[in-house]
């Protein structure tokens, strides 16, 4: 079963967080890590890869933390697996012809899951805990 790493589901859960901050303020890893559960010292990991890719800055200081280094709208699932977890691919060249159509198909499949944005993440998060808020 393919399942994504604990790495990449800490690294979307802490990107969230950051989109869902994005323009108002920084936020330090022991806010994220207070709210998540995740390990500090594995999501100061996390965010080291995040910040060699491009993906978030990192401010030092008073007023320092973390922010994304670009819009929501411009940062893919894919784009964030990919500084975590390394090039994504299904297709493999040791493939035979047959395997290589199917994951081919399964590949592409993926690829535009996968092309879902911050924004519409966090669109869809919201969606989901404003109707967990009406079954009381």
């Amino acid at each position: 079963m393919f399942s994504l790493s604990a790495k990449a589901h800490y690294g979307l859960a802490a990107m969230l967080d950051l989109a869902d901050n994005f323009g108002k303020q920084r936020l330090q890893i022991r806010q994220i890590v207070e709210k998540r559960g995740i390990p500090k010292n594995y999501l100061e990991q996390i965010f080291n890869r995040l910040v060699k890719n491009a993906l978030v800055k990192s401010v030092r200081g008073n007023k320092g933390g973390y922010e994304l280094a670009r819009s929501p709208s411009s940062l893919t699932v894919f784009s964030i697996l990919e500084a975590l977890e390394g090039k994504l691919e299904i297709v493999s060249d040791h493939d035979t012809k047959a395997m290589r159509q199917t994951f081919g198909n399964l590949e592409d499949l993926v690829m535009e899951y996968f092309s879902m944005t911050l924004e519409e993440l966090i669109v869809q998060e919201k969606r989901f805990s404003q109707k967990q808020i009406y079954y009381i």
